[in-house]
């Protein structure tokens, strides 16, 4: 928040000392950096006891944008860019007389395409509020899980750490020279998602042909990034048991293995909270 601060007083002394330019309407290209608060919210994980809790995540994303301006400030754009869904979960908590440090952490990348109706209000500064609203389709390029789960007393046989990536889940038990995995014939998390975007900030014209802006901006996923039902696990070596049928997340919130069978997981929705920075260069030189 205090970038978007020192940078909105930049702008500011800028369009206050600078001439007023005349105006540019038509195609445009550009680019953006998009830094936020990253989360991957779900009602039951939010509901959960004290064993599972969000930690503060941060996230990036960047790319190219292309579209056209009207006479009216009114534009519509387009593009391709990349970004991150993470969240880390931790906490202590106190289980048949033990200390349990929990932790863990979801890593999600994303190719998204948007489609954003913007507004720049018209006036005769060369700083203009700016508005945007939108929706984009999203691909799940990747994924990660790890949970670690540390009893600090007398338990510490039972320490033990789970990664999942791609279709594979693994499990490690501290002191313990076996590894135990599961393929898994569903991915966890959905490759298609769609979502919103709405953003507000100002933009400032930097030469005849060059804007920039900045704007606080929400992306929020309105489909469920997760496969909530029921899964598949194959042993992948002969420690790992037999083969079975289970929901991966239980289907309370997303750490608790115990579930009710009459119970579904609500579903998971990424969202972001950040400050966006871009630039849009006109490729015709039409003015008012």
């Amino acid at each position: 928040m205090r970038k978007f601060v020192t940078s909105l007083a930049a702008m500011l002394s800028l369009s206050f000392f600078a001439q007023a330019q005349m105006e540019q309407y038509g195609p445009f290209v550009g680019g953006h950096a998009f830094v936020y608060k990253s989360n991957l919210f779900n009602s039951d994980d939010f509901r959960s006891d004290s064993v599972q809790k969000y930690k503060a995540t941060m996230g990036f994303g960047g790319g190219f944008d292309y579209g056209y301006k009207g006479e009216n400030g009114v534009s519509i754009s387009s593009g391709l860019y990349f970004g991150t869904n993470n969240q880390k979960y931790g906490s202590e908590d106190t289980i048949v007389g033990d200390v349990l440090t929990f932790s863990a952490e979801t890593k999600m990348s994303f190719l998204k395409v948007p489609l954003i109706i913007s507004i720049q209000t018209r006036n005769e500064s060369n700083l203009k509020a700016y508005y945007s609203l939108g929706a984009y389709i999203c691909y799940n390029t990747g994924y990660s899980e790890t949970i670690n789960w540390d009893y600090k007393h007398n338990n510490s046989s039972l320490d033990l750490e789970t990664t999942i990536e791609k279709k594979m889940m693994t499990s490690k038990y501290k002191g313990d020279s076996n590894t135990y995995s599961w393929k898994l014939d569903k991915r966890p998390y959905r490759r298609l998602g769609i979502g919103a975007i709405a953003a507000v900030g100002v933009s400032q014209k930097l030469s005849k042909q060059l804007d920039g802006y900045i704007q606080a901006k929400l992306e929020y996923q309105i489909t469920n990034a997760e496969y909530s039902g029921e899964t598949t696990f194959t042993p992948n070596n002969s420690k790992s048991g037999a083969r079975y049928i289970d929901h991966l997340w239980g289907n309370y919130a997303k750490y608790m293995p115990d579930k009710k069978s009459d119970y579904e997981r609500w579903g998971t929705h990424p969202f972001n909270l950040g400050v966006t920075f871009g630039l849009r260069y006109f490729i015709f030189k039409f003015d008012e």
